[in-house]
């Protein structure tokens, strides 16, 4: 099907004039354009102009628009200068507001409205709302101050701005309606084509207007017959009102209407469960798409988030792609550092930085690629230490000597000056170019002018405006800088598959479309808007709401189906926080008319079987050489017990050495305060061994609790956040939990116990099991308690006396550990008793902090708490079972 680029251009004959003047909505229908005249051309000749639509009204006017971040210092020194000095807000508190005043402003402007109405109305509307809410607030009251003085600030705006010739864009549109006629009496050889345009706003209409009045001159619409007819239909909302209303329709027929949306396509619409999944479905249309049809598809992105993901999934036979819009600097990887670089940055604490936010910027790659085994280094130091926070001096001294520069750089405070952050942030780049350069890595050299660009835009503006004076200011700016920064990427408009915008896709025709994320709220918006004009303002002045927008969406989305024989549709139907997604109801309506092919999938992510397949590692001759290692060392309870609970989570921790404890510990984890109750209770007994417990003794021993658990809580944690959050919760506990227990023993005491404390955190090594394999254990306390041996072990967490009852020795071998705790204390009176024979029977077992009222509970089997030779001959039979089973080569480490 011919498109309407080709259909204008047959019209015009372009290769016999060169006084053409083409005008459309974008650069890139300007781009499509002049290639197919160039094709078109039978002879050396000037090419005629061609304009975007901004472009030709700059060209009326010779005033070029500035940047946004320009507007904003121009503005906010504007306000300075008409608000009264003691009114104002700070610079960081405007930039809040300015965004949407200069999109108010630009729209005013580019609808020709009276300035001094529309702002009369405005304030009228925020004082009511002041009326109404009796506010006596101050910066309320400044607010409404601000709108009462805004027709002045807008004045000395634009006369700000005029100076240097820099202004917004709807002033440049207002200026373009005055000079009209002068530009039309100046240019009348030339001949001004408009094609391919919707939506215009009044100064653009005026503007086409006039031009058309001048005569030789044309605007060819790109509409559908079908579309013009019902009056229902919201595409062409705009055109039929041109239509009607435009003197030029009085005299000239309205000819350019087409029906090619009526011809039947094939249209297919997926439903992905997930964002990222639309990328992946994606992939799998163009794997069937055919190497000669690429040309002709055209990948239209509602969501241009998804641009990367869409390029990591295109397929590999792919080898030329145009990515029209570029890619944002936002949504590359060096944003995801320097934005972690910011937030450590942004508000350091006086006792150092928060350990997340280090530990976040040192496993960046970046990081890792600036400082290389010094990263690694640095997190070490920070979780051997378990530091909350990370005093600059700590990172300093942990590098070495050829990673301390650039160590300075990253983490020396900028102690809230801006021009010191953007001189590290370059100096950052410069040092990343040197590395990517050496590793050839042009991609990331290409992600990285991106930032140069915006760091050195930033210093720019630093050096010639005093308003960004903090950290705060510094980084709003920055991240508006890199929200519009793109990096353009080279590629053939003419070749290959084409990745675009939806505005982009104005005028443009492809046979095959690929149109993502057609959800309600993206395609079309919905009411989501950035102004301060409300509704009704915007209806009295006829300014477009969000119902013209739907109508822009509209037109953009049936306009890529006009031409097109093939059309995919997807969208999301995941919920996002309050809300949930819905297709669009562009896809609803293309069901109602029952004109195409509509075929519908669902896509979800690759199901898998929910039964999950045990993990079984082979005991090969490094595992059993790693296993004789470790032999070496000793078997301690708590080894065979994870392995009676899980062989390859024994595997993983005591024969591969992995640590679980690779963080910090911002609050106290329970195997920390398990060893916090230990240690208190070993050093609080410990000058008591061998004498009888008195009550007084014992008393003493309470004085002493708070102090002992501080030395316990610095030497395994830390003092710095004792005192804060969770952890001043659990030292209580802990207090009390040591306390308790003192204070039960005071009662037995009174009860006619007699105590006396064998030994405590009894250290148990080299203890023979057979002629090569030795044990070793810690007994918590052994007491003599009535002429009675008590061997006791002590749980912070809750234990009950089922837990210790056990009817079979063979029981102590069940699968997942549901006798450990029987098992443990059987083996330290094992061990205690090959260390020196026991006077039996003894006892063996469990005090429990979390159910103290139980008291001491005792190992039974079949209801007999006393442990004899006998008990324990049956023990070590278990005991070398296990250890045997352990040891065969032939029997795997399976995961349970």
């Amino acid at each position: 099907m011919q498109s309407f680029i080709d259909v204008v251009l047959e019209e015009e004959s372009v290769t016999d004039k060169d006084n053409l003047i083409f005008i459309l909505p974008s650069r890139r229908a300007g781009n499509t354009l002049r290639k197919k005249i160039a094709q078109r051309a039978h002879k050396t000749s000037f090419a005629p102009q061609i304009f975007s639509i901004e472009e030709f009204i700059s060209h009326i006017t010779g005033l070029k628009s500035a940047s946004n971040v320009d507007l904003i210092f121009n503005l906010f020194e504007s306000y300075t200068e008409v608000v009264e000095k003691e009114k104002l807000v700070t610079f960081q508190t405007f930039c809040g507001w300015a965004q949407s005043i200069l999109s108010d402003f630009n729209e005013i402007d580019r609808f020709l409205l009276d300035q001094k109405k529309v702002f009369n109305h405005l304030k009228d509307i925020k004082e009511l709302s002041d009326h109404w809410s009796s506010s006596t607030n101050e910066i309320v009251v400044n607010y409404i101050d601000f709108w009462n003085n805004l027709l002045d600030i807008y004045t000395v705006f634009c006369e700000k701005s005029l100076h240097t010739d820099a202004v917004h864009q709807g002033y440049i549109y207002r200026q373009a309606v005055e000079v009209i006629e002068h530009y039309i009496s100046s240019s009348t050889q030339e001949r001004h084509v408009f094609l391919g345009f919707n939506a215009l706003n009044i100064a653009e209409q005026q503007i086409i207007q006039a031009i058309l009045a001048s005569g030789n001159s044309e605007i060819y619409w790109d509409t559908e017959k079908s579309f013009i007819k019902n009056p229902y239909h919201e595409t062409n909302l705009f055109i039929k009102k041109y239509k009607r209303d435009w003197a030029y329709y009085s005299t000239n027929d309205f000819s350019w209407s087409f029906d090619n949306y009526s011809t039947s396509k094939n249209i297919n619409t997926y439903a992905c469960s997930q964002d990222v999944l639309q990328a992946k479905t994606l992939g799998t249309i163009l794997e069937k798409t055919a190497q000669d049809a690429l040309s002709k598809t055209a990948i239209i992105l509602g969501d241009e988030a998804l641009l990367l993901p869409v390029l990591n999934a295109l397929p590999t036979h792919i080898h030329k792609v145009n990515i029209t819009m570029g890619i944002p600097i936002g949504k590359t990887p060096t944003a995801s550092f320097f934005e972690q670089l910011l937030s450590l940055k942004k508000n350091p604490q006086t006792n150092g930085f928060y350990y997340k936010d280090v530990l976040k910027v040192l496993r960046n790659p970046i990081t890792q690629a600036l400082l290389k085994e010094t990263a690694t280094t640095l997190q070490q130091e920070i979780i051997s230490k378990n530091l909350i926070y990370v005093s600059t001096g700590v990172l300093l001294n942990t590098v070495n000597q050829e990673h301390l520069n650039i160590a300075k750089t990253l983490f020396l405070e900028w102690n809230d000056n801006p021009k010191l952050a953007v001189s590290n942030c370059l100096q950052i780049i410069s040092d990343l170019r040197t590395i990517y350069d050496e590793t050839q890595n042009s991609l990331q050299v290409e992600y990285l002018y991106g930032f140069y660009v915006a760091f050195n835009k930033l210093k720019t503006l630093m050096e010639v405006k005093e308003h960004i004076s903090d950290i705060s200011t510094f980084i709003l700016f920055y991240r508006d800088i890199i929200s519009s920064e793109t990096i353009d990427l080279k590629g053939d408009p003419d070749q290959g598959l084409q990745i675009m915008g939806v505005l982009e896709s104005r005028v443009l025709d492809y046979d095959h479309v690929i149109l993502t994320s057609v959800n309600e709220g993206i395609l079309p918006s919905g009411k989501s808007q950035n102004s301060y004009i409300p509704y009704d303002l915007k209806k009295l002045y006829d300014l477009p709401t969000y119902s013209e927008k739907d109508a822009v969406y509209a037109y953009h989305f049936y306009h890529l189906l006009h031409r097109a024989s093939t059309v995919d549709l997807l969208y999301t139907t995941h919920s996002s926080g309050l809300g949930s997604s819905e297709q669009s109801r562009f896809i609803r309506q293309i069901e109602e008319e029952g004109i195409h092919n509509l075929t519908k999938y669902t896509v979800t992510p690759a199901s898998h079987s929910t039964s999950k397949k045990s993990q079984v590692i082979a005991k090969t001759p490094e595992v059993v050489a790693k296993l004789s290692q470790f032999l070496k060392r000793g078997i301690s309870p708590s080894a065979l017990t994870t392995y009676l609970r899980n062989p390859v989570l024994f595997y993983e921790r005591y024969i591969l050495g992995i640590d679980s404890s690779d963080e910090v510990e911002e609050t106290v984890a329970a195997n920390t305060m398990g060893t916090i109750v230990h240690n208190t209770l070993e050093e609080l007994y410990k000058p008591h061994i061998g004498i009888v417990l008195t009550e007084d003794i014992l008393k003493d021993l309470i004085k002493g609790i708070e102090q002992e658990v501080r030395n316990q809580f610095k030497s395994e944690y830390g003092l710095t956040h004792i005192q804060e959050g969770k952890n001043k919760i659990i030292y209580a506990v802990i207090c009390r939990y040591v306390h308790n227990y003192l204070k039960r023993e005071i009662s037995l005491l009174k009860k006619g116990d007699t105590v006396i404390i064998q030994a405590v955190e009894d250290d148990l090594r080299d203890i023979s099991l057979t002629d090569t394999i030795t044990l070793r254990g810690k007994v918590d306390l052994v007491e003599q308690r009535n002429g009675h041996l008590n061997i006791i072990d002590y749980k912070t967490g809750k234990v009950t006396q089922t837990d210790l009852n056990l009817k079979s020795y063979e029981d102590l071998l069940l699968p997942e550990g549901k006798f450990e705790k029987a098992f443990q204390v059987l083996m330290y009176a094992f061990m205690l008793n090959k260390k020196k024979p026991l006077q039996f029977p003894v006892n063996a077992g469990i005090i429990s902090f979390k159910n103290l009222q139980s008291g001491f509970l005792p190992f039974k089997y079949n209801r007999n708490q006393e442990i004899t030779t006998d008990t324990l001959l049956e023990f070590e039979a278990v005991l070398k079972t296990l250890v045997k089973e352990i040891l065969d080569p032939s029997i795997p480490f399976t995961e349970r």
